[in-house]
Parts: structure tokens; sequence; C-alpha cells
């Protein structure tokens, strides 16, 4: 089985991971990259599904569905953000409406175009979540709360970010539910990616003992009915 996850972000920062999973953990990381587009990351998924597995999900660290109220905040938002420790900065989670272009443009976008591929017979049917990495992050590795506020701190240095990325990655690797097959991440995006991927791993197989917390999301879904998915504890 394949799990995809996904971090939209502009140029040269639009990441994806690619999970292998044959039923037992760890999950094997066959791919790791950053594009800047939605046409490059739909051609990767169709590329490592053809070649390993038949896809299973994809979790999107985007908001997929929104409310209609002026403010934004959908109930599923409320939620989520009483679940997380009080050391977590409130502005990590803002309603959908506020977010940036390319996050809030290009994560539905890539939702519509595997929803196109569903549909032209390319891709199989699957699975689609909504994520929030770093909100997963802060729930199943608090005891890396240093590393979590400080991979994408705008202070830190290029190096002190990537030793971040690195010591939370080892975690998972120490853990025995990850194990690195391709170039590990190494930027805070490659790594949300990698978390998006442990999400949609944990919603689709319980087996894995990963549990993951989902929420219906808004009431306006212009690319269907999504939930919202955190990682809530590791096995």
């Amino acid at each position: 089985m394949i799990f995809v996850g996904i971090d939209p972000g502009g140029k040269n920062r639009f990441a994806a991971s690619t999970l292998y999973y044959n039923g037992r953990l760890p999950a094997s990381l066959i791919a790791s990259k950053v594009h800047s587009g939605v046409d490059d990351v739909l051609a990767d998924v169709v590329g490592q599904t053809g070649e390993w597995s038949e896809l299973t999900a994809v979790a999107i660290a985007a908001p997929l569905t929104w409310s209609g109220v002026p403010s934004g905040w959908r109930n599923c938002d409320v939620v989520a953000r009483r679940l997380l420790p009080d050391w977590v900065p409130k502005s990590w989670w803002r309603p959908p409406n506020v977010l940036s272009g390319a996050v809030a443009v290009q994560g539905p976008a890539l939702a519509w175009a595997l929803a196109r591929e569903i549909k032209g017979g390319v891709l199989p049917q699957h699975k689609t979540f909504e994520t929030h990495p770093r909100a997963s992050l802060a729930l199943v590795a608090c005891d890396l709360r240093a590393a979590i506020l400080g991979y994408q701190r705008r202070e830190a240095t290029a190096a002190e970010q990537r030793k971040h990325v690195a010591r939370i990655v080892e975690h998972f690797v120490d853990a025995g539910i990850v194990r690195i097959e391709t170039k590990p991440p190494v930027t805070g995006d490659e790594l949300q990616g990698l978390i998006c991927a442990l999400t949609a791993l944990g919603a689709c197989a319980p087996e894995t003992g990963l549990v993951v917390h989902e929420l219906e999301g808004g009431d306006i879904r212009p690319v269907g009915k999504r939930s919202l998915a955190l990682l809530k504890a590791l096995p």
C-alpha cells in the first residue's frame, strides 16, 4: 500500500513524501521530494504508484473544506486547537480564509487534480484527508518540544533548522515506525510531508497502532466531503 503526504508551498517548497507499507511497521519512506507546482507533484504521485503499489490514501496539509461564517472558523478547527498542548503558539492554527495563497490554493488544487486522475482511470480510488503536520508533531512528540518549535523558526539558521529536522526524523526511525529507503527529509517542508504520510497511514491501517483523530470538515466542500485527520499517538 502507498501513502502520500503533501505539504503545499510555493516555488521549491511543495513537498511530497511517499510511504510503502507491506502490512507491518516500519513503513518505508521511498520518496521525499520538493516541487514547485501541482503538475509536478501529481506526476510524482502517479509515478510512485505505478512503480511500487496501489495508492491507498493521500494526506494534504491544507484546508479542503471551508465554513460560511464570517470568521472562517470551522467546528473542526475549534476542536483541534483544544487538543494541542499549551506551549503551541496560537498562530499555528488559523481559519482557512486567512491562510497564504500557496497553501490555500495549491492544496485544494491538488485534491481536484487527484480526483480528475481517478475519474480518468490514471489513479485508483483512494482516500484523501486534510491534515496539520505541526499539530500532529506537538501531539505525538511533545518531548521534542525544542525541535518542534525550532525547525521552522525564522530566527534559526538553515543549519539549526536541519538539525531539528534530523532529530525529529530520528525519533520516528528509532521508534520503529519509519525506515528511510531514500534521501531523508532535511527541510521543514519535507519533514511535514513525512508526517502527513504517517497520518494517512494511521487513518487507514489501525493495525499499526498509530492513533489518528478524525474530525468532520466544514460545510463548504468543493472537493467533496473530507475529514481533518491528526496523528494523536504513536504505538
